[in-house]
C-alpha cells in the first residue's frame, strides 16, 4: 500500500551543469594552463588562476592570447605583442579564466 501524494516537483529535476559544454567550444583544440605569476594582476588574472585557451578560435587584434616569446609563455593582447628577434608564436586565445576566491 502506497500512502501520501507524489511530489509536485517530480519530473522537474534540474540537470547538472556541464562545465565542459559551457567553457570548451573546440575540445580537440583546447588546452588548460595554470598561471604561476603575479605579473597579470592588472588584467584581473592572479597567481594560481586557470586559463582555458582555444587554439581554434579566430584571433583579433584585441584578443587576449598566450604566446611564446624567447622560450617563455606570455599573456597579452595581440596589438601589444612586441616583436623579438625570435619568431613570436601565438598558442591560442584565452576564452575563460577560472579564479579561486581566497579567504582574507
Amino acid at each position: 500500500m502506497i500512502t501520501g501524494f507524489p511530489s509536485p516537483a517530480q519530473g522537474y529535476e534540474q540537470k547538472g551543469i556541464d562545465f565542459n559544454s559551457i567553457l570548451i567550444k573546440h575540445p580537440s583544440a583546447t588546452v588548460v594552463m595554470k598561471i604561476e605569476s603575479s605579473n597579470y594582476i592588472n588584467m584581473g588574472i592572479y597567481n594560481g588562476d586557470i586559463l582555458i585557451i582555444d587554439r581554434a578560435k579566430r584571433i583579433t587584434p584585441n584578443s587576449l592570447v598566450v604566446y611564446e616569446s624567447e622560450g617563455h609563455f606570455v599573456l597579452g593582447r595581440v596589438y601589444k605583442i612586441r616583436k623579438t628577434t625570435e619568431d613570436t608564436i601565438i598558442t591560442g586565445a584565452v576564452t575563460h579564466v577560472i579564479h579561486t576566491v581566497k579567504e582574507l
